[in-house]
């Protein structure tokens, strides 16, 4: 008799220490999925990736633009690095867009910047500020198809944008953001298509 209620003891001990480590583990892995997707662990020195993007589309004209990022933490939740953003514009139908034919009217800008991004909270939902700056390099080429000839005019100069927006972080080195653009230093005449897209989409990657 006292051998077997010595097993059950046994075996109560075993399981009941087994169940005790399965808790921890399972407390600690909860521990870190709470902590993994938020901004706390963007911490100085680490490496980010982001590329947003905008699109518009109407009876008359359609356009896209396309920003990659690459970055570097000087500072918990401060990243400075380079970007790069390529713009295109074109006229859609005829008697549309300033009277030209379909592709009448097109442009692309290349804005090679340098910029700064500050995350505000370190939460999983956080605001961000941003300024860049760089030299825009575009072309607007228009088609006369009444006096058989295509007018090219370059769109070069110094550009200045600041930005704010919300991120999400929905992993440990995934975020999704939303940002809306502020022209600081753009020529309304030959920078209207930039000044245009605004509104962008994007994400982030991060490694530490």
């Amino acid at each position: 008799m006292k051998k077997i209620l010595l097993c059950t003891l046994v075996c109560f001990l075993l399981f009941s220490d087994n169940l005790f480590a399965q808790q921890n583990e399972n407390v600690d892995q909860t521990g870190e999925l709470t902590e993994i997707p938020t901004y706390k662990n963007l911490k100085k020195w680490a490496i980010t990736f982001s590329l947003n993007g905008s699109a518009n589309n109407s009876k008359q004209k359609a356009g896209w633009s396309i920003t990659p990022q690459a970055g570097y933490l000087i500072a918990d939740r401060l990243a400075v690095g380079l970007q790069l953003s390529v713009a295109n514009r074109f006229s859609k139908e005829e008697r549309s867009w300033m009277s030209l034919k379909s592709g009448g009217i097109k442009e692309y800008a290349f804005t090679p910047e340098l910029y700064a991004r500050y995350y505000v909270l370190p939460f999983r939902i956080t605001p961000f500020v941003q300024l860049s700056s760089g030299y825009n390099l575009g072309k607007f080429t228009a088609r006369d198809d009444f006096f058989d000839k295509t007018i090219s005019v370059s769109t070069n100069n110094y550009v200045m944008f600041g930005a704010v927006g919300l991120s999400l972080r929905v992993g440990k080195s995934v975020g999704l953001q939303a940002q809306y653009n502020l022209p600081i230093v753009v020529d309304p005449e030959t920078n209207e298509m930039i000044r245009g897209n605004r509104f962008r989409l994007g994400f982030s990657l991060y490694f530490r």
